[in-house]
């Protein structure tokens, strides 16, 4: 198993979920243990998502460094979320960054 190795500049953990209404790719610090309820707790503060949720099917599980999105230095994210166009970005604080409505 690959595990993440967080904020200091190594790979983390990109996941493609099948959520039902869509695919989604969640980037951060998880395992394939831990993987869908870290997309729980990410999508259920996401208003475009969270009421699309019928599902979560991992497809695909892979160390790949975090996404260039809004200008965010990487060193400061801790997640990033995409789906269905949107893109959230999660900082070191558990607070939401940056989204396309900020």
């Amino acid at each position: 198993m690959i595990k993440a190795k967080g904020q200091d500049g190594a790979a983390t953990m990109v996941a493609t979920i099948d959520y039902g209404f869509g695919v989604a790719r969640l980037w951060g610090g998880f395992t394939a243990e831990t993987v869908e309820r870290e997309f729980y707790h990410r999508a259920n503060q996401c208003f475009g998502i969270r009421k699309s949720i019928s599902c979560c099917v991992v497809r695909d599980l892979k160390a790949e460094p975090f996404p260039k999105v809004f200008g965010v230095k990487p060193e400061r994210v801790v997640a990033v979320l995409k789906h269905n166009g949107d893109t959230i970005v999660w900082g070191k604080s558990g607070k939401k960054l940056k989204s396309e409505f900020d």
